[in-house]
């Protein structure tokens, strides 16, 4: 194999079968229940987290990639003769795993370029998915990388939860903006802003939210056709709802509906429900 390889994490909650149809590898962060740690995807699924994130009265802390995940990836690369490596991570204001991607990368004889995309779940995929399928159309580095950073700079990302206090009690969220939201018990609308997650509005019942996040949508479509991905945190019925609202107002082109993984659901919390949607020209297709 030649050309270049992507390289991900765990955090971009791609549905595992498309990662191993596509071939992208990707190195997990981990979960841990006290003194019990899981590898993200591989030693606990999305409804087994769930499962036990509902049963327990302590949250559970979030890590990132063990070095030698990296090590293995990256060796992988090596191996299968690959050119170089475009290495697209979780915001770097939110986990220390791009740091430690460029780490790993100045142990490795390869041209690897990392990448900190300063967004997280379904819009980390798309920009992944973005820089893949320039890659396997034989694109160089500087194509794959320019495919990257145009869908990291167009991408919307948006999520609604329940309640904002597994983000303040997870640290990825000021206290004073957890108790606004507790106090006037909204459903906040979040985004993602400079690599940080905000609050861009506060609605009142999800059906208002979910009209919110559709027309935000619809103003970043700007009339042109989007790719979106919708994901969950085991709120299918809400996801139903944010499609049924979406196709009303935007011209789809790409559609892919994913679980939000462990470490992406310990700070949303259950029920959460987001977008991320991109011009379809920005994820040009294979």
């Amino acid at each position: 194999m030649a050309g270049v390889a992507v390289v991900t994490d765990s955090t971009a909650d791609l549905p595992r079968d498309l990662v191993e149809d596509l071939g992208i590898r990707v190195v997990p962060l981990s979960v841990s229940f006290g003194t019990e740690t899981f590898i993200s995807g591989i030693t606990i699924d999305p409804a087994t987290f769930y499962g036990r994130l509902a049963r327990e009265s302590q949250l559970p802390t979030t890590s990132q990639p063990a070095p030698a995940w990296f090590e293995e990836a990256y060796g992988d690369c090596v191996d299968d003769g690959v050119e170089a490596v475009v290495s697209v991570h979780c915001s770097g204001a939110l986990s220390g795993t791009v740091s430690l991607a460029r780490d790993r990368a100045g142990q490795v004889d390869l041209p690897i370029e990392v990448v900190d995309s300063r967004l997280v779940g379904g819009s980390l995929g798309l920009v992944v998915l973005a820089g893949h399928r320039v890659a396997q159309r034989g694109g160089s580095v500087d194509e794959v990388l320019a495919a990257v950073r145009r869908a990291r700079d167009e991408v919307l990302s948006l999520v609604v939860v329940d309640t904002l206090d597994y983000l303040k009690r997870g640290g990825r969220l000021t206290g004073a903006q957890a108790l606004v939201g507790r106090a006037l018990q909204v459903k906040p609308v979040l985004h993602l802003t400079e690599g940080r997650v905000e609050v861009r509005e506060r609605t009142r019942t999800w059906s208002r939210a979910i009209d919110r996040i559709a027309t935000i949508a619809e103003e970043t479509a700007a009339g042109r056709p989007v790719d979106v991905v919708v994901a969950h945190a085991v709120a299918p019925e809400r996801a139903t709802e944010v499609w049924a609202a979406l196709e009303q107002r935007v011209e789809l082109a790409e559609r892919l509906e994913t679980l939000m993984g462990p470490v992406v659901g310990t700070h949303v919390g259950p029920g959460a429900v987001g977008i991320a949607v991109a011009p379809a020209e920005a994820t040009p297709g294979a």
